[in-house]
């Protein structure tokens, strides 16, 4: 797991980072953790999966695979959201964005904890090491024993003229709610050249090439917009939408459609 520290406020927009290494109780905890336990129950609630990671971090890769083998289940969506702190160690992340990197630190502040990568954010609530199986697993089992706050359907999502055009509709508790909207490549494979994964092909799982927030939506049918990315293969990418609490930032409802 690599550190990336930091030292002032999350609204400045500039700051500071530096790397540390990882503490030798981190390290035994990758090594235990290899090998996810996917066999999760059938469950109305939904489970989004954050995860904070580079191309450019070596301690990534477990986590990418790992997080990967959810990619099958109904009930959990993954979101690899690429940071870009890491494009100045070698290597520069083509997925990577610094908005990304924004929304790993205001968690970082809401959640009093450190940033660092691979950093896994489930449901907004929960913060763990993104290679911990053992972790995601019983986080996962604890979130499927209880019933959803709200509930979020995509009905259709079409692509016209550079734009996703999504219809989807909301119940439930939506009133102190953000919509965010994620357009996702399913899977990546990237030869890497340089860095701390220098000569490595990493695959990564439903990267985020868009990301985009509404600040209201309503119970019933919606309608929402979110441009394709550039050179994306429209046939590899999948929409996500999912329902995030204002005051504590629970995710209580989430959706996902292939395009």
């Amino acid at each position: 797991m690599k550190k990336f520290f930091y030292a002032v406020a999350f609204s400045v927009p500039a700051f500071t980072l530096w790397f540390c290494t990882s503490s030798t109780t981190v390290k035994e905890k990758e090594k235990n953790s290899q090998t996810s336990k996917t066999n999760l129950p059938v469950t109305k609630n939904i489970a989004v999966l954050e995860l904070f990671t580079s191309q450019g971090c070596s301690s990534c890769p477990p986590a990418d695979k790992i997080l990967g083998n959810y990619i099958s289940k109904s009930n959990v969506i993954l979101l690899s959201f690429h940071v870009d702190y890491w494009d100045r160690q070698g290597w520069k992340d083509p997925y990577s964005a610094h908005e990304y990197s924004q929304r790993q630190y205001k968690y970082a502040s809401e959640l009093k904890t450190d940033v660092y990568t691979p950093q896994l954010i489930i449901n907004g609530q929960s913060e763990m090491i993104g290679s911990d199986a053992n972790k995601i697993s019983s986080t996962l089992s604890k979130i499927f024993s209880e019933e959803p706050d709200a509930t979020l359907t995509i009905q259709k999502a079409e692509s016209n003229n550079g734009e996703i055009n999504i219809n989807f509709e909301a119940e439930g508790n939506t009133g102190n709610a953000l919509l965010h909207i994620a357009v996702v490549e399913k899977e990546t494979t990237t030869s890497i050249k340089a860095g701390e994964n220098g000569g490595a092909t990493l695959t990564g799982y439903n990267v985020v090439r868009d990301f985009s927030t509404i600040n209201q939506i309503v119970n019933g049918e919606n309608n929402a917009s979110i441009d394709i990315p550039s050179s994306a293969d429209i046939k590899n990418m999948a929409v996500v939408l999912f329902l995030q609490q204002k005051d504590n930032h629970k995710i209580t409802a989430a959706s996902r459609l292939d395009l």
